[in-house]
């Protein structure tokens, strides 16, 4: 009798996971007068009413998405289809036209928006498995004995791979994909939680080095890359609202023009980003704790690399928009949107003189970032030109002075990169050098005598601001200037500054003295601690 009570228990086991795995899909449908709506609590289509063969089109989604279903439950889908969305959209939800639903890319896209996949990897696998589609057989095993082995969705997208090296991505995906879940790893593979130590068994099968994918390993598992859009190369989204960003390119030069200096890039991003922070909480620990959840929760930046832009970088504070044709400048621009932009968001009112602005960006920049290395280099190149304008070869002559006058190797680029105070040293030396050479390339000011970055000033009524005066002093300058008053006053002081009410604010109020005063101190502070800097003061 138990014999026969368990195999019925079994038997109904079976049929009710049978059951759930291959339900239909049941939609509500609602006519509308400029669109059909299907929907239940997971999926929303709607479609245009000008869409012709409306009842094709849907039967084509609704098959797709119930292969998906078939697979594992769809958690959440919106999908718009209308012959206006000429260019395929996907966000929070995918909107398109007749066409697109007939691609390859918007079954893929469907995978990735009904389980919110991140990495193109997983998706590119499971359009295989789901709808069933014969690949080429590659022996992607050789050819990762002479490549990087890297899952990150940038190598699936022109123009940064070839057609060889996306197809055996696609290849390994795609066997990675079965692997996993052979290995009963199907749940973390739909929420993007694949390990290094997951693949490790089947890298040493198939004779894979995974050292280069160790390297970027915290890549996996928040990466999107999408060419769906014709205005850019491709969009990068880690489609995360609180410290995430999409970034666009738009042009292309040396500086991104492979999936490898991609990944390096964005690997500096986060650590300079983490180290901007954990700086912030160190030097200036009551700030942070005051202020903790602005620093550590900025909302979605949004970046643009375009090398057609006029100057290297700028941001759009009150927007969490950041350009950049140097992708250098990325560190000091989000300096801006950390304590604008996120402070905003958190309903913190920042409105500041644009020598603070700048002079604290320039300060996280050049003490907390990785950024340094570039700057090193820049003035080796400098100094190794042969073809020198007059004022280009005193620059340098007098530059090598006060650097063998402090003891400061250019060649040996630790020292100074992991120095706080060789990096400070190194910004005041930098900086200064455009008090009397700022004819040579690269030291002009924007426009002479102020810090702002365009033509016309963007808070032009800070000019009747008690502490607007520093607006009025050389943009690069300020920065050594900004950097003298956090050294000699704090971190702390200047950052709560940063929050204040400028409308009535004195120099004397904040700091004792004058601005004139301080101009005066700062240039004293100059001499007192690198030697021979009056040669460029």
């Amino acid at each position: 009798m138990r014999k026969k009570l368990s195999l019925i228990v079994l038997i109904l086991i079976f049929a009710l996971f049978i059951y759930g795995c291959s339900q239909k899909i049941s939609l509500l449908e609602t006519k509308g007068d400029y669109f059909t709506a299907y929907t239940n609590d997971d999926i929303g289509i709607k479609i245009s009413n000008t869409i012709k063969e409306k009842e094709d089109i849907y039967n084509i989604v609704l098959d797709d998405l119930q292969k998906i279903n078939s697979f594992s439950p769809i958690h959440k889908i919106e999908i718009d289809i209308d012959e206006k969305n000429v260019i395929p959209k996907v966000e929070r939800s995918i909107k398109c036209n007749s066409s697109f639903i007939k691609t390859e890319e918007f079954k893929k896209e469907l995978i990735k928006k009904a389980y919110d996949i991140y990495d193109n990897w997983i998706s590119e696998g499971l359009y295989a498995k789901i709808f069933k589609v014969d690949v080429e057989v590659l022996e992607f095993p050789e050819y990762y004995e002479e490549h990087d082995f890297s899952l990150f969705g940038a190598r699936f997208f022109e123009p940064f791979a070839s057609k060889r090296e996306i197809e055996n991505v696609q290849a390994a995906s795609i066997d990675l994909v079965e692997y996993t879940i052979k290995k009963g790893k199907k749940e973390e593979l739909l929420k993007n939680q694949v390990d290094i130590s997951d693949i490790e068994e089947w890298a040493k099968d198939k004779n894979i080095d995974l050292s280069y994918q160790r390297s970027i390993e915290s890549l996996m598992n928040r990466m999107e890359a999408n060419k769906l859009n014709s205005n850019v190369y491709l969009t990068l989204n880690t489609k995360e609202d609180i410290n995430g960003f999409i970034i666009d390119i738009q042009t292309m030069d040396e500086q991104y023009d492979t999936a490898k200096k991609i990944e390096t890039f964005i690997l500096m991003m986060d650590k300079n980003i983490s180290n901007i922070k954990e700086g912030i909480k160190k030097d200036a620990p009551n700030f942070y704790n005051n202020y903790s959840d602005a620093i550590e929760n900025i909302p979605l930046i949004h970046y643009y690399f375009d090398n057609t832009l006029e100057v290297d970088g700028f941001a759009l504070t009150k927007e969490g928009i950041i350009k950049l044709k140097d992708l250098t400048t990325q560190v000091h621009e989000f300096s801006h949107i950390l304590i604008t932009y996120s402070f905003l968001n958190n309903n913190i009112v920042v409105n500041v003189p644009e020598w603070l602005d700048e002079g604290i960006a320039n300060y996280f920049d050049y003490v907390y970032s990785d950024r340094y290395k570039f700057i090193i280099k820049a003035l080796n190149d400098l100094m190794s030109e042969e073809k020198l304008n007059e004022h280009e070869e005193n620059l340098i002559n007098n530059m090598n002075t006060i650097f063998q006058a402090n003891n400061m190797d250019l060649s040996n680029t630790t020292e100074i990169i992991t120095n706080k105070s060789e990096r400070i040293k190194m910004c005041h030396i930098w900086m200064t050098s455009v008090l009397k050479h700022a004819e040579v390339p690269g030291f002009e000011s924007v426009i002479k005598d102020t810090v702002f970055l365009s033509k016309e000033p963007r808070n032009s009524e800070q000019k009747s601001w008690p502490m607007g005066e520093g607006n009025y002093i050389n943009y690069h300058a300020n920065f050594s200037f900004t950097t003298y008053l956090i050294e000699e006053y704090g971190l702390e002081k200047t950052l709560y500054l940063m929050i204040e009410d400028f409308s009535t604010l004195t120099y004397e109020d904040q700091f004792g003295k004058s601005y004139e005063e301080l101009k005066v101190d700062w240039r004293e502070y100059l001499k007192e601690n690198i030697k021979a800097i009056e040669l460029i003061l």
